[in-house]
């Protein structure tokens, strides 16, 4: 059996193989950037101001954003980025301290539950806050070590929305 001619010049051919090449290097070029930038991108974020009122004449206020990271397969992070303000008969009576935290968790899936266990807990850049009024006002279950139980919940399968029985709960929309 003789084999093409046609087959033979593909073969011999240094062009074509520079073009498959080519092609071959920048499909993979583009499927590698978007493997790590979607993880480095925020999978959700939602903004939350919270008020405590100690009395009448005294509460703090404690407002910013929440932006969760999907780190791998059951990893991920979540960061904080606020403020916190004390205010006593409607008055500022502190400077106003900034926020930048982060929690770094692993998770499990039970139906419709995610059990998060919390591995490391870290302050960003230009972090001004004491760490009992993170763990009291901005991730109150959420030191290293610590386990939550999340309930999810999937609205019109766009919204999705989340929340412990002692905290808020949150609602993303993607």
């Amino acid at each position: 059996m003789r084999a093409s001619r046609s087959i033979f010049a593909s073969i011999k051919s240094p062009l074509l193989w520079l073009f498959i090449g080519c092609f071959v290097l920048a499909f993979a070029a583009v499927i590698g950037r978007w493997l790590t930038t979607t993880t480095q991108q925020s999978q959700c974020l939602f903004p939350l101001a919270f008020y405590d009122i100690k009395s009448e004449r005294e509460w703090v206020l404690t407002q910013g954003i929440y932006r969760s990271y999907r780190d791998g397969f059951s990893q991920g992070h979540l960061s904080y980025l606020g403020t916190l303000s004390r205010f006593r008969d409607g008055q500022l009576i502190a400077p106003v301290i900034p926020i930048h935290r982060a929690v770094w968790f692993n998770g499990e899936f039970n139906h419709n539950l995610l059990k998060i266990t919390v591995t490391q807990h870290s302050r960003g850049l230009g972090d001004k806050s004491r760490d009992e009024d993170i763990q009291k006002y901005v991730f109150p279950h959420w030191q290293a070590g610590d386990v939550s139980v999340i309930a999810l919940y999937l609205f019109n399968g766009r919204v999705l929305a989340s929340g412990t029985e002692s905290v808020a709960r949150n609602v993303c929309i993607r």
